[in-house]
This record gives C-alpha cells, sequence and structure tokens, in this order.
C-alpha cells in the first residue's frame, strides 16, 4: 500500500488504515522500539513501547500529509522519539537519587560496612584456598559444604573410597586452617 492510498483510505475508513498500519509497520517499529529498550527494559517494555507509538500515530493522525514526507519516516520518528523517552524513564527509575546531591538524605543503615568488607575479604580468600588445593581434595570440601553431600555421594561422584574421602578431607581441612592461620 502506498502512502497516499493509505491516507485515502485514513479518509474513509479510519479503522481500516489503522489495522492496515499495524499490520505494514509493527515489525518495524518493533525493531526500533527494541534498538533503544533491549538494554535496559524487558519486554513488556518494549511491548508498551510499540504500543503507545502506535497510540501516537492515531493522536496525530492529522499532522501527515505525504507531501511532508513517507508515511515510513513519520513512523520512524515517532517510534524514535517515544522509544528514547521511555529509555530517560527506566534509566531514571534504575538509577534513583544520587549521592552526589546535598539534597540527599540516606536513611540509617544496621550494617556495618567495615564487618561486611571483612566478610567478603575472607569469604574470597577462603575460596582461593579451597581452590589451590588441587583435586581431588578441593572439590571434596566444596562437595561436602557447598552442596552438604555425604561423604558417601562424594565418593560415588569422585569414584573413590568412603574411607580415601574421609581421609582426604580432613587432610585438606588441617590444611585449609594452616593456610588462613598463615594470613
Amino acid at each position: 500500500m502506498t502512502d497516499p492510498e493509505w491516507a485515502e483510505l485514513l479518509e474513509k475508513q479510519p479503522e481500516a488504515a489503522y489495522r492496515k498500519l499495524i499490520d505494514s509497520y509493527g515489525n518495524y517499529v518493533y525493531a526500533i522500539a527494541i534498538s533503544k529498550l533491549g538494554k535496559c527494559g524487558t519486554r513488556e517494555d518494549v511491548e508498551d513501547c510499540v504500543s503507545d507509538v502506535f497510540v501516537d500515530i492515531y493522536k496525530n493522525k492529522e499532522k501527515y500529509s505525504s507531501e511532508g514526507g513517507s508515511l515510513k519516516s513519520f513512523i520512524a520518528t515517532i517510534a524514535k522519539r517515544r522509544a528514547i523517552d521511555m529509555f530517560r524513564q527506566l534509566t531514571a527509575r534504575r538509577e534513583g537519587p544520587s549521592i552526589d546531591d546535598d539534597t540527599t538524605v540516606l536513611p540509617p543503615s544496621d550494617i556495618n560496612i567495615e564487618d561486611e568488607t571483612d566478610k567478603r575479604l575472607y569469604r574470597s580468600k577462603l575460596w582461593n584456598t579451597v581452590r589451590s588445593l588441587g583435586e581431588p581434595d578441593s572439590s571434596i570440601i566444596i562437595y561436602q559444604y557447598y552442596y552438604n553431600c555425604s561423604v558417601r555421594e562424594i565418593a560415588e561422584r569422585l569414584s573413590m573410597t568412603a574411607d580415601a574421602v574421609q581421609k582426604r578431607s580432613l587432610r585438606a581441612r588441617k590444611k585449609i586452617g594452616q593456610l588462613l592461620g598463615k594470613g
């Protein structure tokens, strides 16, 4: 359907023209919305944007004239503007108040930042120490304390005897204690 044909159909049968517009340009508008919102919005945000674009087109149908440009460029302009507006709304919601702003008052927190930092550093050091044990000791410790597997389950997974797993676990724990005690 050409642009003048669409304009003529719009005058005679607005609903049919609008349905034809959605059928013809729906994927095009969707592609524009995805290009602007793909990294910050959800699928629902993109679909909302596409719906809003067609509502805007319908509200502004009298602004379109075939002499002013193609229908495709008219749709693209509305779609890009609507997608950019939604992008700004979504990113503003995510960012929240700026800490640098003097008027921002942060609520009091029960979290002791120093303790939390110490815990994170210790967990990181513990993880690195466990990984440095080598196989199968590191796997035994991970299965035992991270996945809460029994000695028998670990033995089956690693093709070892239960006694071997138990002895290696004991030695590995002693070694971890020694390595962490040094640092």
